[in-house]
């Protein structure tokens, strides 16, 4: 917990006398150390191979920080944010009052700036705002953006850590290196070929894509070898990946293009990694002030021509704001949701699924953790328990998430709506989740809460 929220949990006297010292220049500067041995604190906890923080000095590569300065704003910057500005507006005007985590007011406050110039249909000063996207406030819960500028020495080393070890688990993922055993092996294996850029060649070559972000946004983090790795990259690039081999493994009647929806798609990282291994039809559903991000970034990344906002006639990627399903392209092959399901409230979070049972005739993907926090007085959403609730999916496999610890991907197949033998199906049942495989172990089917193989 920030020191400076420690202060609420304290009785009346107390309080007043530390709240007066913390505006003071003495107490700001303690409540600043404080919090940042905090969040170092809670950046180790999360680690994945905290072996590497004793045993691996000299051997994990250190690679350099780089900065992309913002691009210079141009007419078709202006024409692409004119065209974001009319679906917002669009969107505003039709969209119901927003409830849960994202209508909270630090997230409002958060989105100032991106709300000030499409409220005043700027374009121009959206275009200059949105070219250097990735350090902003308006990002964060999303990428790093300003929180990743101002960090200690300390945090910005531990942080460059982070994504180096996100990216051995990429590549132990798609075997082109081989698993870190610390019980059994040394440290830092991965690197013993070519190093960082070795291992990242061999991703590449098993992937099928160059794991460098686009220029866009102004994006920051490691470069290897002048390819620009930002900390939430790899697990865009991880769940794309697994998105394709279920997309191969589990439709296999030769549909294409395959049509996906993603539900919450951040600023479309993930997308942008699975249109570059995947022939899709790609739709995301989000809320229209992220839709803005989403239409920017991947206008940019993939062209303007590919992608269309709400309000204009669809494309190969449509942009959509959440209130407006009825116009999403139906019946989909794939439903995908990473990270933001268990943020989604309750009952919206259930009306996609009861939406997408109807809509969908292939599988649903969920990558995300189930820790069911409590939030204002309200847990969060836990997938397997949504998805019991809703009834009419069936479990095909679920996977402890290589690249993130309590992260958990599952694949359902969304059971056809005439099977009404098996709509009354209960998977994952409440007091307890079913046992959490390894990828690559055998396909399970879930039956009344029950597996078998």
């Amino acid at each position: 917990m920030p020191a400076r929220h420690m202060l609420s949990r304290m009785t009346t006297g107390p309080r007043r006398l530390l709240s007066s010292f913390a505006r003071t220049r003495a107490g700001r500067g303690l409540v600043q150390a404080i919090d940042t041995r905090v969040g170092v604190a809670r950046a180790v906890e999360g680690f994945d191979r905290p072996w590497w923080l004793y045993r691996a000095h000299g051997v994990i590569p250190r690679p350099e920080l780089k900065y992309r300065p913002p691009l210079p704003v141009d007419d078709e910057d202006v024409a692409l944010c004119e065209r974001l500005v009319d679906a917002y507006s669009l969107a505003v005007e039709q969209e119901p009052a927003q409830s849960g985590m994202w209508a909270q007011e630090v997230f409002r406050a958060r989105q100032g700036k991106l709300v000030s110039p499409l409220r005043d249909r700027d374009a121009r000063l959206l275009a200059e705002r949105l070219a250097q996207m990735f350090r902003s406030d308006f990002v964060l819960g999303m990428a790093p953006g300003s929180m990743g500028l101002k960090q200690t020495r300390v945090r910005a080393s531990l942080g460059r850590l982070l994504t180096v070890a996100k990216l051995v688990a990429l590549a132990e993922s798609v075997g082109s290196v081989a698993a870190e055993t610390v019980e059994q092996g040394d440290v830092g294996v991965a690197f013993s070929e070519g190093g960082l850029e070795g291992l990242i060649a061999r991703t590449e070559t098993a992937l099928g894509v160059r794991l460098d972000l686009p220029d866009i946004g102004a994006a920051y983090g490691p470069d290897v070898d002048g390819r620009l790795i930002t900390p939430d990259m790899p697990d865009h690039v991880y769940a794309a990946a697994r998105i394709r081999d279920a997309i191969r493994l589990h439709l296999t009647d030769g549909r294409s293009p395959v049509r996906l929806v993603e539900i919450g798609g951040g600023y479309g990282g993930m997308a942008l990694w699975l249109l570059k291994m995947l022939d899709l039809h790609y739709t995301i559903v989000d809320l229209p002030i992220v839709n803005v991000l989403q239409g920017f970034f991947l206008s940019h990344a993939l062209g303007a021509s590919e992608v269309s906002f709400h309000g204009e006639s669809p494309k190969r990627i449509a942009i959509t704001p959440t209130h407006a399903l009825s116009t999403v392209e139906a019946p989909f092959d794939v439903l995908a949701n990473k990270d933001s399901m268990p943020e989604i409230p309750f009952d919206a979070a259930t009306n996609y699924l009861r939406w997408a049972r109807s809509n969908c005739d292939g599988i649903f993907y969920s990558y995300n953790q189930e820790a069911g926090a409590l939030v204002d007085g309200v847990r969060q959403n836990v997938v397997p328990r949504l998805v019991e609730e809703v009834g009419g999916f069936e479990r095909l496999r679920r996977d402890a998430a290589w690249l993130r610890r309590g992260y958990f991907e599952e694949i359902y197949r969304v059971v056809p709506v005439n099977d009404g033998a098996r709509w009354g199906l209960r998977t994952a049942g409440s007091s307890q989740i079913a046992d959490v495989k390894r990828p690559e172990s055998p396909l399970v089917t879930v039956h009344h809460g029950r597996e078998a193989d």
